[in-house]
C-alpha cells in the first residue's frame, strides 16, 4: 500500500502504522533493514511528515522500529515477550509466542554443590549436582544461556535428549512443575558468554534466576539464564 485512504475513518498516521506492520509480519521489512527517511516517506504515502513522524513514534513506542541516533530508524529484531506470571519453560514460551524454540546442547556433568547450591536446592554438603548447559533459540535467533542445576537424585536426565524441553521430560517422569521463585537482575558478558551468545564481552546482559519446585512443594532445580535483551522482554502483572 503506497496510497493510504484519505476517506477512511482510521486516522492516516494508524494506516501508516498498519502498513509497516505488514510488511515487517511478511517479511518485505526484515530484522535490522532500515526504514526510509521521513521525508521519503512522506512522499510516498502522500501525507505530511508530521503524519510520518507519528506512525514512527508509535512504531518505536511499540518495540516494532529502534531509531540509532545519527542512523536512522530500523526493524526491531523480533523480541521473545514473557509472561512472568505463568511458570513455563523456554519451550512453552516460544510456542505461547507461535515461535519454534530451538536448542544447542552445550554440556551435562556431575560437579560439586556450591554454597549456592547446597542452600537453594536444600542438599547437605557433601551432595553433587547434575549441570545441564545449553543455548536456547527463538526462530533460529539466538537468545538464551541456559545454566541449570538439579539435585542427584535426577541423574536420569544424564541419560535424556538434552536438546528437548527439560519440563516435558520432567512431566514424562510425573514431576509437574507447580511453583518458582524469579530473580531478574543486570550482569556483563563474560569472555566465554560474549563468544557463546556471539556479543562483544562486557555488554549488558538480562541475567534471570529461577528456583522451581514440584507438586510435593520440593525443589527441583536452580537455573540460570544469560539473556540477549534486545531479543526478550518481560510482562509482570500486578494486582493491588
Amino acid at each position: 500500500m503506497e496510497k493510504l485512504n484519505k476517506d477512511s475513518s482510521v486516522p492516516l498516521y494508524q494506516q501508516l502504522v498498519d502498513d509497516i506492520k505488514d510488511q515487517v509480519i511478511r517479511g518485505v521489512l526484515k530484522p535490522n533493514d532500515r526504514i526510509m527517511p521521513e521525508m521519503e516517506l512522506s512522499k510516498k504515502y502522500s501525507v505530511s511528515r508530521i503524519t510520518v513522524r507519528k506512525a514512527i513514534e508509535l512504531l518505536v513506542e511499540d518495540g516494532l522500529l529502534i531509531k540509532r541516533q545519527g542512523i536512522g530508524t530500523f526493524v526491531a529484531e523480533k523480541k521473545l515477550t514473557r509472561n512472568m506470571n505463568v511458570l513455563m519453560g523456554f519451550t512453552q514460551n516460544c510456542e505461547a509466542a507461535g515461535c519454534k524454540a530451538g536448542t544447542k546442547f552445550l554440556s551435562a556433568d556431575l560437579i560439586e554443590a556450591s554454597a549456592a547450591d547446597i542452600r537453594q536446592l536444600k542438599l547437605d554438603e557433601e551432595d553433587k549436582v547434575i549441570r545441564i548447559r545449553r543455548l536456547r533459540y527463538c526462530d533460529d535467533a539466538l537468545v538464551v544461556l541456559e545454566e541449570n542445576h538439579f539435585p542427584q537424585k535426577f541423574a536420569f536426565l544424564l541419560g535424556e535428549d538434552l536438546n528437548k524441553s527439560l519440563h516435558k521430560l520432567l512431566l514424562d517422569h510425573g514431576i509437574q512443575l507447580c511453583r518458582g521463585i524469579k530473580n531478574i537482575d543486570i550482569c556483563y558478558a563474560t569472555k566465554e558468554e560474549a563468544n557463546l551468545l556471539e556479543v562483544k564481552e562486557n555488554s549488558a546482559l538480562l541475567l534471570i534466576k529461577d528456583i522451581t519446585y514440584d507438586q510435593n512443594d520440593e525443589v527441583v532445580y536452580s537455573c540460570k539464564n544469560i539473556t540477549i535483551p534486545n531479543r526478550y522482554s518481560c510482562t509482570i502483572v500486578i494486582n493491588n
